[in-house]
């Protein structure tokens, strides 16, 4: 039983997928923490720290498989201190000798925090997957719509033409560079910790450090160059680059939504047989994929906010800022997938109507048009000039309530200089989209050969 959005059967999977809320659930919680116990106590024991006896039973008995859940809460529960319940837990189901050295020489965060790097780095495998997935997407649509010449729109209005390729292509630019990123981050990020109460290793004495290059090892962690209960910063980095992810998703989202406009229709989400979008009007086909898109990139965000504030440790150690991360990452982490599986879903099954692409071409009357005209007039006249005079010809078309174009063709100094023919060939939106082509190409074949794990 669960509540809000996450929580709900009912509306989780419109927030989340499953595989990622799989990675943050109880079970996969306690299976990385009973992980990073075993762990800890099989490298004590071959160091001769606890005694082998007990490490071979710890080994046995810590596992999810053993645990009887209503116990570890209610012992939880008593304890007022998760970890703290979950090895008194742990020491009355082992053996009275064995049960002494469970958690030995250990501080709740070294478990805690180590635990969560591993589910992390489990939540970015599905980050990292989705996004190859989103890239090899964008690659088809740049080469497919390399030279589909559309409108291209500033502040709301028609400016001069791009293409649906170019598009695509700065988007896989952008994503190409967080992918980028990500995978430099690793090294940094998934790094364990277990450095002791204050992290000076007190507590093992001289084999402090062994023991923690030791188990980090075989956890396939980074060893820290010192401890980092109060430094957040790995997860506060790691949440701005799925922040800044969401972010180019929300552009994506937001973009394919106003070209879903009825009076633009340029794109349409995908309606699957038996899909509807309305009890109430039969025939609506709502961008609802869309719309989520842009919603689930706000509550990123919002949660990005709680890791920032994350960073305010104070002295050695509080859970002020450390209770934080439990919340906010994770959420982060279950929003973004469903934004991950939206935006691949829209570019995999959604259309581009060509038709209704070429015809918005034309429904400005030339005005987008108006930067050719004049750097090709400035030749003659000068920029500035050509700037003025086309500013007031536009001026005089919304008058008049004719085309831009018409306006050109009853102004006697365009009269001058072009003929019919000659103006309507600058006035055409196909022939002006300066090296989209090119650039759609050189990006689609930076990211094949930056990334050529994604194209196989």
């Amino acid at each position: 039983m669960g509540s809000g959005a996450l929580g709900l059967q009912t509306m989780q999977n419109e927030f989340s997928t499953a595989n990622m809320r799989a990675v943050w659930n109880d079970e996969h919680r306690l299976r990385n923490i009973c992980l990073v116990e075993r762990t800890v106590a099989q490298v004590q024991a071959e160091l001769g720290i606890i005694p082998q006896k007990a490490a071979e039973e710890i080994q046995q008995l810590c596992r999810y498989e053993t645990i009887q859940m209503r116990k570890l809460y209610l012992a939880a529960a008593k304890s007022g201190h998760f970890l703290a319940g979950f090895v008194k837990y742990m020491q009355d189901q082992l053996s009275e000798s064995a049960g002494e050295f469970i958690h030995y020489g250990m501080a709740s965060q070294d478990i805690l925090d180590t635990a969560m790097i591993l589910q992390l780095r489990q939540a970015h495998q599905i980050v990292d997957s989705s996004l190859q997935k989103i890239a090899k997407e964008l690659i088809k649509i740049a080469e497919k719509y390399q030279e589909t010449v559309a409108v291209g729109r500033g502040h709301g209005g028609h400016s001069p033409s791009t293409t649906i390729g170019f598009r695509a292509a700065v988007m896989l630019n952008e994503l190409e560079r967080y992918l980028t990123r990500l995978h430099e981050l690793e090294p940094f990020v998934f790094t364990g910790v277990i450095g002791g109460v204050v992290g000076t290793h007190a507590a093992l004495g001289e084999w402090g450090m062994t023991v923690e290059k030791k188990v980090l090892e075989r956890l396939n962690l980074s060893v820290p160059e010192i401890y980092w209960h109060t430094q957040r910063d790995r997860f506060v980095e790691y949440g701005h680059i799925l922040t800044m992810i969401s972010g180019a998703l929300q552009k994506l989202g937001q973009d394919l939504f106003d070209l879903s406009r009825t009076e633009i229709q340029e794109f349409e989400e995908p309606y699957a047989a038996g899909r509807q979008a309305s009890t109430a009007l039969p025939t609506k086909h709502n961008p609802y994929m869309c719309e989520a898109v842009i919603n689930l990139g706000n509550l990123v965000q919002n949660q990005m906010s709680l890791l920032y504030e994350a960073m305010r440790v104070m002295h050695e150690k509080d859970t002020i800022g450390w209770r934080n991360i439990w919340v906010a990452l994770p959420e982060i982490c279950m929003y973004l997938s469903a934004q991950l599986n939206y935006s691949y879903t829209l570019l995999h099954k959604g259309s581009f109507k060509t038709d209704n692409i070429e015809r918005n071409l034309y429904l400005d009357g030339g005005s987008k048009m108006s930067e050719r005209l004049m750097m090709d007039l400035a030749q003659q006249i000068g920029k500035q000039s050509a700037h003025q005079l086309l500013y007031q010809i536009a001026n005089d078309a919304r008058q008049e309530k004719v085309s831009f174009k018409e306006a050109l063709q009853k102004n006697e100094t365009i009269g001058h200089y072009y003929s019919s023919d000659e103006l309507t060939a600058l006035l055409d939106p196909h022939t002006y989209i300066g090296i989209a082509v090119e650039q759609s190409k050189k990006v689609v074949a930076l990211f094949k050969k930056r990334h050529p794990e994604v194209m196989k």
